[in-house]
């Protein structure tokens, strides 16, 4: 028997949830009745999905902007709004957020007990999305997932690394969010970005985009994994401060696919903070193929790679750097004119969409800012020197397509 809570809201960010929503008309289909009112038929269902994280409070928040941004909309058009999120290790409920008279309400759908943290394995993942997609059964779904974030990294070296944690967070002056709970050296609560992809692919639903309220999201390795499994990408290159996403100011644009009002509305609120500091790209991982053969082209050509990495922008704040620009480094790698402008075609295409402040911000030495002078809305780890993933990078899908 499905329970069924109500509450009274006002507003949402972290992770946007699938979006295919029912109107508030009465679902009544009397067509000798001209006084009845028109069913708006559901087109897509946006899913949110926040697992366990330790950023829960952040989460309710990021809930309450987005719901605000349905307000100034006036509803959620032919839209649906679903939400999973872990109030702990074990607990997790998904609830629908509809848009009823002027105000937000929540319908609880279904309660999870989890015993062994199931929502990190493929199979779990898609237990819990072919869950949503019964209950909300649309033509097209697209997926806000917040969370902790390390990239492509897997959760093996993640979790044995402690330079992959400020050595006192707690008493940086700014917090950001760090997919999987970084915030312990088990790998118990962490998901790779591999797994993550399976659990998708396995529900036989391709998304219109994933977005990730998490931090060092948008990389190219990430993208290539992604690509069978959403159409976009949109993610931040850097660390993303601890409110996440500002979904008052990108929820209309996230329901109507206006990836540049997305941009946009993200630029406007990270350009005001206090410090500024954001970064965000939208990349169709449908490019990612046709990019992963020019980048094949190059590494043929310059397989040494490069040998000095320091003139080449990083979007991190390790010692030595993991993230690097991508756009820069290829810029610094190819010296053939023909193959460079075919590169940075191909990457107008594959990302079409981003925007950035001047500098971003990182936890590590205590909290620093750092300056952008090149920004392409992608990462790349290829350069890096840092000995946690010399080795591991040489395994991702995207180094496999390209080397």
């Amino acid at each position: 028997m499905r329970l069924r809570k109500y509450r009274i809201f006002v507003v949402l960010v972290m992770l946007v949830a699938t979006f295919s929503f029912i109107s508030c008309s009465d679902d009544d289909d009397n067509d000798n009745d001209n006084d009845t009112p028109s069913v708006t038929t559901p087109e897509e269902t946006v899913f949110f999905y926040f697992p366990y994280s330790g950023l829960y409070s952040y989460f309710l928040e990021n809930i309450k902007a987005f719901e605000t941004a349905i307000v100034n909309n006036q509803g959620l058009g032919k839209k649906r709004l679903m939400v999973f999120i872990a109030t702990s290790a074990s607990n997790a409920y998904l609830y629908e957020i509809s848009y009823n008279n002027g105000i937000c309400v929540h319908d609880t759908l279904k309660n999870y007990y989890f015993g062994s943290a199931e929502y990190t394995t493929s199979s779990g993942i898609t237990s819990i999305l072919e869950d949503m997609m019964t209950e909300s059964p649309t033509n097209s779904y697209s997926m806000i997932i917040g969370c902790h974030g390390m990239g492509w990294i897997p959760k093996s070296v993640s979790s044995r690394a402690g330079m992959f944690k400020p050595e006192n967070p707690l008493l940086c002056v700014h917090q950001t969010r760090y997919f999987g709970d970084s915030s312990s050296t088990s790998n118990t609560y962490k998901t790779d970005i591999t797994t993550f992809a399976e659990g998708i692919k396995a529900t036989g639903v391709k998304m219109q985009y994933i977005l990730f309220d998490d931090c060092y999201m948008s990389n190219i390795e990430t993208a290539y994994d992604l690509r069978e499994v959403t159409d976009y990408l949109i993610a931040s290159t850097c660390e993303i401060m601890i409110e996440g996403m500002p979904y008052a100011y990108i929820g209309k644009s996230l329901l109507d696919h206006d990836y540049q009002g997305v941009c946009d509305g993200f630029y406007a609120f990270y350009s005001a903070y206090n410090p500024p500091c954001g970064t965000i790209g939208v990349t169709d991982c449908r490019e990612t193929e046709n990019m992963a053969y020019i980048m094949k082209n190059i590494n043929t050509m310059y397989p040494d790679g490069l040998s000095d990495t320091d003139t080449i922008q990083i979007l991190d704040g390790y010692t030595p750097a993991i993230f690097f620009d991508f756009g820069d480094y290829v810029a610094h790698l190819c010296e053939d004119v023909s193959l460079l402008s075919a590169f940075n075609a191909e990457l107008d295409k594959l990302v079409p969409y981003k925007a950035n402040t001047d500098t971003y911000y990182t936890q590590y030495d205590g909290g620093r800012r750092i300056s952008l002078t090149s920004f392409s809305g992608l990462t790349i780890s290829d350069p890096s020197q840092n000995s946690t993933v010399t080795e591991v990078k040489t395994q991702t899908n995207w180094y496999y397509a390209t080397h």
